[in-house]
């Protein structure tokens, strides 16, 4: 699907009566590497999922235990990307889960991400980053992203640049611009 091709948004939901999960995916396309605006989708996406301290795996998880694990990512394509939240749960707490998914990217739209948090988490991409470039076939998958996605050759230099400067409310404009609810494709099957 290209870019600017939006699925419509809403809810699709594959009922099987007999199912004791239901795996939940919401999300929608964004922009792709090359954008202006994907790194900082790259914090936000570690704050609200992208690690084990994430919101979502502290609040469905750890505060709710609807879950074993859930969890958000980007998924780049060849000349799109998508963003979503992927997680299963049992069946009696599906509208539960999902409840409380929007309500953590709705915090990101309206609270500024604390300056602790903030700072976890840009430690962790920055400690993440360096243990994807150890060794000689990291630094071969990283010079393949960059020949394969024809991204600058300073697309590392930048993406550690911008992880350092972006601020709490950079993020929560850019929360506003990519994460309200009316944008999102749901997808509940079980």
């Amino acid at each position: 699907m290209k870019a600017g091709a939006e699925p419509k948004v809403g809810r699709t939901e594959i009922l099987k009566e007999d199912a004791i999960q239901s795996a939940i995916r919401i999300g929608r396309i964004v922009v792709d590497k090359k954008h202006k605006d994907y790194f900082g989708l790259q914090i936000l996406d570690t704050v609200l999922g992208g690690y084990f301290g994430s919101r979502l795996m502290t609040n469905i998880r750890e505060d709710k235990g609807y879950t074993y694990g859930i969890g958000s990512a980007f998924a780049v394509l060849d000349d799109a990307a998508y963003f979503f939240v992927t997680t299963e749960v049992a069946k009696e707490v599906k509208e539960e889960t999902i409840k409380e998914i929007y309500f953590e990217l709705n915090r990101l739209t309206t609270d500024l991400i604390p300056a602790d948090e903030l700072e976890r988490v840009k430690n962790y991409m920055l400690g993440e980053f360096l243990r994807q470039m150890d060794g000689p076939g990291a630094m071969m998958e990283s010079f393949k992203n960059i020949w394969f996605n024809q991204l600058p050759e300073d697309y590392y230099i930048r993406f550690i640049q911008s992880i350092n400067k972006y601020t709490a409310a950079e993020l929560r404009d850019l929360a506003n611009k990519y994460y309200l609810r009316e944008m999102m494709v749901e997808v509940v099957a079980g």
